[in-house]
């Protein structure tokens, strides 16, 4: 929908500088367009438009962040095999790739390295 609505504005600013008629043309779509923008059903169009956004938004956010907290959750328990944060949720980095592989992997699952 956004895409159409870009290409529509596009279609009619392109048509705004590229028309031979001028100035005069400009000032008569300008006024169209502002009578239309104005006009009652389209304002009211506009308010429903609003409340329907506002009112959605305001049951998706708890959802949303729901479903985050769980793959956040799911996330940590996969890849370090608890519920425990990581060195990098404590702000204790390591650049040991020893110490950062236990840390995601069990020690049942190294693999030794071909000479």
């Amino acid at each position: 929908m956004k895409g159409k609505l870009l290409l529509l504005a596009g279609a009619a600013v392109g048509y705004v500088l590229g028309t031979r008629a001028g100035r005069e043309r400009y000032e008569q779509i300008k006024q169209n367009v502002t009578k239309a923008w104005n006009d009652p059903r389209v304002q009211e169009k506009v308010s429903e438009a609003e409340h329907f956004v506002s009112e959605t938004a305001s049951k998706t956010v708890p959802q949303v962040q729901e479903k985050i907290g769980d793959a956040v959750g799911a996330a940590r328990t996969r890849f370090s095999g608890s519920d425990e944060p990581g060195p990098s949720e404590t702000g204790q980095a390591t650049t040991d790739p020893a110490r950062t592989d236990r840390a995601v992997r069990p020690q049942n699952e190294f693999v030794r390295p071909a000479d």
